[in-house]
Parts: C-alpha cells; sequence; structure tokens
C-alpha cells in the first residue's frame, strides 16, 4: 500500500470514529433523558441507600405521560435523523473535535428538553400539538431538502455544478431553517418558555457562525453562479431573511 493510500484510509478511519462519537453521544443523551423521564432513577435511586424515595425525587417525572412520551419520541426521532443524514444525505468527513463537540451540544439539547419538560406539571394542550406540528414540519423541511439535493448530485451529469432547486429555491439555507423551527416545536412540546433559548442559540450560531462560513466556501467553489443564487433568494427564513 502506498503512502497516499495509508493516508486515505488513516484518515477516513478516523472519520469513521468521529460520526461513531457522535451518534454515541446523541443515543446516550436520548436514552440519559428516557431514564429520568420514565422511573428509571426508581430503579438506580431507590432502596435503603435513598430511603426508598426515587433519584432526584421523582423530580422529572411530574409531567403527564403524554407529554413525556412526545419528548422522548422527539428525541429519538432526531437521534434517527442524525444517522441518516451522517451515513446517506450528507457524506462527508468528520472531526473529532466536530463528533465530539455536536454530539455534547446534542446531548446537552436532549437533557434540557427531557428535564425543562419532565418538571412541567400543566395538562398537555393545544399549543403541546402545535410544537409536534412544527416538530414534523422543520423535521421535514431539513430531511426533504437535503434528499432532493442528494439525489440531484447523485447524477453524474451535474458534477461540480450547484444545486439551488427543490426547497433550496426558497432560502439557501433552507436546511437550517428546518432546524429551527423544528427545535421551537421540540420548545413548545416541553411547554416551559426557557426551553426557547435552544432554538434561539441554534439560529443564532447559524445565522453568525455556520452561514458565513458556509457561504464563504460556496463562494469559493462555485463563484458566479453562487453570487447570483445569493443575491436573489433568501439566506436563510424563506421570502423574509
Amino acid at each position: 500500500m502506498s503512502d497516499t493510500e495509508r493516508g486515505f484510509y488513516k484518515e477516513h478511519g478516523r472519520s469513521d470514529a468521529a460520526k461513531l462519537v457522535l451518534l454515541g453521544l446523541n443515543l446516550a443523551g436520548v436514552l440519559v433523558g428516557a431514564w429520568l423521564l420514565f422511573g428509571g432513577a426508581r430503579v438506580f435511586g431507590g432502596g435503603p441507600l435513598f430511603g426508598g424515595a426515587p433519584l432526584f425525587g421523582g423530580l422529572f417525572q411530574q409531567a403527564e405521560s403524554v407529554r413525556r412520551v412526545l419528548i422522548v419520541t422527539c428525541s429519538f426521532v432526531y437521534f434517527l435523523r442524525i444517522i441518516m443524514t451522517t451515513y446517506v444525505m450528507v457524506k462527508r468527513r468528520v472531526s473529532y473535535g466536530e463528533g465530539f463537540g455536536v454530539g455534547l451540544w446534542i446531548v446537552a439539547i436532549h437533557l434540557t428538553m427531557a428535564c425543562l419538560g419532565g418538571m412541567n406539571t400543566t395538562p398537555v394542550g393545544a399549543a403541546t400539538w402545535c410544537g409536534v406540528a412544527l416538530y414534523v414540519i422543520g423535521s421535514a423541511t431539513n430531511t426533504a431538502s437535503e434528499y432532493l439535493r442528494k439525489r440531484w448530485k447523485d447524477d453524474p451529469s451535474h458534477a461540480g455544478k450547484l444545486y439551488t432547486g427543490g426547497l433550496f429555491r426558497f432560502a439557501v439555507h433552507i436546511n437550517y431553517f428546518g432546524d429551527v423551527v423544528l427545535f421551537s416545536g421540540f420548545a413548545l412540546v416541553t411547554g416551559v418558555v426557557w426551553a426557547f433559548v435552544i432554538p434561539a442559540l441554534m439560529a443564532a450560531l447559524f445565522i453568525f457562525v455556520n452561514i458565513p462560513m458556509l457561504d464563504r466556501h460556496l463562494a469559493e467553489h462555485y463563484g458566479e453562479p453562487f453570487e447570483r443564487y445569493r443575491r436573489r433568494t433568501a439566506r436563510f427564513v424563506p421570502f423574509v431573511y
């Protein structure tokens, strides 16, 4: 094997391991959140040592069972989407820094939603189901935009060309917008206003960090076609910004 081949396998081997770190942390966040919400804490926190009381006094198990089921479902669906995005939609290398950084951020999201929603004793109502609808719309927006782009790029005749069709006609970074809608819906499902810190932080990171960085890359890679596309298309929020 040549030095070039060894370098290729070494680089891609690291990428695969970093992807597993990202997925492992994501799954851990889902499972710990479910554990807190559905009485796993009772198993490990009960007994003589704790006076038979559940860990944290059942603090995160006060919400209606419907709300808790919805929170865990939202977390698990997002985990499935991460798998699809990482291995099917966007096949690219992932560094250890990205794997750990993004993975820990996602863990924080899962646990924040689980803890806040688990302490909410208010009944499930219209706002909760509006949150579910937003979650579905946001998730579908992100997934559909990525899928349509992948299908277009899989055509060899489109090699090296800029994709501006599908949902990307409405915003240059429509996939990012979908994620913000998704997590705004997730926050509504928890029924706690503090949960909206998550989509707010996410929107700020997209607008001030991810989008400028990606725009620079796309401008360098595609040149004038990207500049024309950017001038006539909303940047992040369709028809608004």
